[in-house]
C-alpha cells in the first residue's frame, strides 16, 4: 500500500512497507546520512537486513522519491504475544526533511499497530539527545518520556539517549498495581506516577567470586529458549533482543544471556538464571556478569528489573547498575495483567553531558539518576540549557 506525502516544494514521496529488494537502497541511505558511523547490525549486515525485511513482525516503512530512491526509513518491531512494539532507526535524507515526512511515516505506523489493528498496547523508542529534534517529533506524536540513558551508545563519541513510549488506554486497564520499590529508585516512579495518575508505590528498604565461561552464537539463543520454557529464569524479559552470548558457571547453576549489539560496546541482559543458593548473592552475580562482559568488549550493560521485586532492585543497585527509567505496563502476563519494570544500566565510561539537549521532564529523570552517583550534589550545566519545550508533566 502506497501513501503519498506532498512536500512544500511540490515534490511527492511515497510511503510504503519495505520489501527485500529495498535492502541495498536502505543501506545506501544510512551510509549517506551517517557516513559509516551507524552501529545497528540490522542496517549494517546484509543478512540481518534480509531477515528483518522478510519478518512479518517487522514493520519496516520507507519513503521513496519520484526517482525510486529511498529517502526515508523507520523500523517498527512488534511482538504480538506481549502486545509490545518498538520504533527505531528513523532516518530521512537531508534533502527531504521538510514537509514532516518522518512524522507522517511514524504516525502511520502508530495508527495501524496501536489503534487500527490493535496489534500492540504500547510502542517505545529511544532517542538521541544531541538536539531536540527526535524527542520533539515523538512528543508531537504523543510519546511520553520514561527515562534517560547516559553513555548508552557511541557513534563518534558516547551519547545520552532518552526512553519514550506511547500507550493505548488498555495497557493501564490491565496493569498490575502497587509496585514495591527500594527508596533509591522511587524517584523515577514518582515522575511517571504524576504524569499518568497512578497509585503511590510501596517503598521497601532492603539492606545492603563466580567464574563465568563464555559461549557465543546460536547456542546462547537455544539455551535461553530452553531455560525460559522451563521457567528457571530469574530475569527473563527484554523484548526485541535475542541473546548471542552466554555466560555460565561450569555446572550451569548461574547463566547470564546477553545480547551484544553493534560495534560500540552496548549490551543488554536478556535473561538470568540463578540457583537457590546463588539467589542470596544476586549482587555478586550481577557484578561478575558485568566484569565478564567487559572482558568481551561490552562497556555498557542494561537489564530490566521487576518493579515489584525490591530485593532485585537493591542487588542491581549494589552491583553498580544505576536506575535510568521506569516503564509502566511493559510486560503482559498469561493472565492478561501488565507489569511495570525499571531499566538499570552500568557503564565503564565517565559521565558526559556536554552535548545534551533536554526537556524539563528529561532533566527531572537526570536529577533522579544523579542521586545514585557520586555526582548527587552536582548541578549539571547542559549545553544550551534544558531547552524551551513545554513540560506537560505526563
Amino acid at each position: 500500500m502506497f501513501l503519498d506525502i506532498a512536500l512544500p516544494d511540490g515534490r511527492t514521496v511515497a510511503m510504503r512497507r519495505a520489501v527485500p529488494d529495498d535492502a541495498e537502497g536502505i543501506f545506501r541511505l544510512y551510509q549517506a546520512v551517517y557516513e559509516g558511523t551507524y552501529t545497528l547490525p540490522i542496517i549494517n549486515l546484509r543478512e540481518e537486513r534480509r531477515r528483518a525485511l522478510e519478518d512479518p513482525d517487522t514493520w519496516w516503512l520507507v519513503d521513496v522519491d519520484e526517482g525510486g530512491n529511498i529517502v526515508g526509513s523507520v523500523i517498527f518491531s512488534v511482538d504480538p504475544a506481549i502486545r509490545c512494539g518498538k520504533v527505531y532507526a528513523a532516518v530521512t535524507h537531508p534533502d527531504f526533511r521538510r514537509g514532516d515526512v518522518m512524522y507522517k511515516t511514524i504516525r502511520h505506523g502508530v495508527d495501524v499497530l496501536l489503534l487500527r489493528d490493535r496489534v500492540v498496547d504500547v510502542i517505545y523508542a529511544t532517542t538521541r539527545t544531541k538536539d531536540h529534534g527526535p524527542s520533539g517529533l515523538l512528543r508531537k506524536l504523543g510519546f511520553i518520556s520514561l527515562g534517560i540513558f547516559p553513555n548508552v551508545h557511541r557513534l563518534v563519541e558516547y551519547e545520552t539517549h532518552g526512553l519514550m513510549a506511547i500507550f493505548h488506554d488498555q495497557a493501564f486497564a490491565a496493569r498490575e498495581r502497587l509496585p514495591k520499590l527500594i527508596p533509591e529508585v522511587s524517584g523515577f516512579y514518582e515522575i511517571i506516577r504524576r504524569g499518568f495518575g497512578l497509585e503511590p508505590a510501596e517503598i521497601v528498604p532492603v539492606a545492603d567470586r563466580l567464574k563465568l565461561y563464555v559461549l557465543k552464537g546460536a547456542q546462547a539463543a537455544e539455551t535461553f529458549a530452553a531455560e525460559r520454557a522451563s521457567g528457571d529464569l530469574l530475569l527473563h524479559f527484554f523484548p526485541f533482543h535475542t541473546p548471542n552470548i552466554l555466560l555460565s558457571t561450569e555446572n550451569g547453576a548461574v547463566r547470564a544471556f546477553i545480547n551484544r549489539e553493534g560495534k560500540d560496546g552496548h549490551g543488554v541482559v536478556v535473561g538470568l538464571k540463578i540457583d537457590r543458593e546463588s539467589v542470596a548473592h544476586l549482587e555478586h552475580v550481577l557484578d561478575v556478569v558485568f566484569e565478564t562482559a567487559c572482558e568481551l568488549g561490552i562497556e555498557y550493560l542494561e537489564l530490566l528489573v521487576d518493579a515489584y521485586a525490591p530485593k532485585h532492585q537493591r542487588a542491581a543497585l549494589s552491583a553498580g547498575y544505576l536506575p535510568c527509567a521506569y516503564f509502566p505496563a511493559f510486560e503482559v502476563l498469561p493472565s492478561g495483567e501488565r507489569r511495570d519494570y525499571l531499566v538499570f544500566a552500568r557503564s565503564r565510561a565517565p559521565l558526559n553531558f556536554s552535548n545534551v539537549q533536554m526537556t524539563p521532564r528529561d532533566r527531572q529523570f537526570l536529577d533522579v539518576y544523579l542521586r545514585n552517583t557520586e555526582f548527587r550534589n552536582l548541578v549539571v550545566q547542559m549545553s544550551g540549557g534544558v531547552g524551551t519545550w513545554e513540560d506537560d508533566d505526563r
